[in-house]
């Protein structure tokens, strides 16, 4: 003889089954969503934070000079011991966090790889005193190397990551190619949409603007 109920019981077993299994299917699909989602905000914080500690770099740099006489610094521990740099920031986009150092002679053009003086556009001489104006090119170009490397004073830094940017900075859109220079205006604008301009003594006012710290 059946027990009471057993029939029930089997079915209702059977539908919470399928529902268990449409649950977890629905979660799966929401999640492999959430992925492309959480890389971009991931992506886009760690992209506000170099343009923030570019940023407060190239203005170190540029203080630096101003009270050193048009001397470049050697290194960003000196920043920091001068009280011009909160700390020596690491390059956010690496994992080792190590900086490409921008010496005298890269060009300088918005729109432009960088490069050695005689790239198309440069014109040597141009700028004042303790900056760069978009274009001028000084001495020997000593492009390439990182903090820790090779010695000598350095007038910027630059990611090295060669990672695609979400944001166009100075009309590049290759992190390697965002160049944080003293006395350089810094152009940010998303891929679509009018940019905002960021000049020397100024943090980047995008959706988070960073406070100095």
């Amino acid at each position: 003889m059946r027990p009471p109920g057993g029939r029930a019981s089997r079915s209702e077993a059977g539908y919470s089954l399928v529902a268990l299994i449409v649950t977890v299917t629905v979660m799966m699909v929401m999640m492999g969503a959430a992925v492309p989602s959480w890389r971009y905000l991931m992506k886009n914080d760690h992209e506000e934070e170099l343009l923030f500690r570019g940023g407060a770099i190239a203005d170190a740099i540029q203080r630096y000079q101003k009270k050193n006489g048009g001397t470049l610094p050697p290194s960003l521990e000196v920043l920091v011991k001068g009280r011009l740099l909160r700390k020596a920031y690491k390059d956010p986009m690496t994992k080792d966090g190590k900086w490409r150092l921008i010496r005298q002679g890269e060009a300088m053009v918005p729109g432009q790889a960088p490069g050695p003086p005689g790239a198309r556009g440069e014109r040597a001489g141009e700028g004042g005193r303790g900056g760069l104006r978009p274009g001028m090119a000084l001495g020997p170009a000593m492009a390439g190397s990182t903090i820790g490397g090779q010695v000598g004073v350095f007038m910027g830094v630059a990611s090295t990551s060669t990672e695609k940017s979400l944001r166009v900075f100075n009309g590049r859109e290759k992190y390697s190619e965002w160049l944080f220079v003293a006395g350089q205006p810094r152009i940010v604008g998303r891929q679509a949409g009018l940019p905002t301009v960021i000049g020397p003594e100024q943090g980047p006012k995008g959706p988070r603007s960073r406070p100095n710290r």
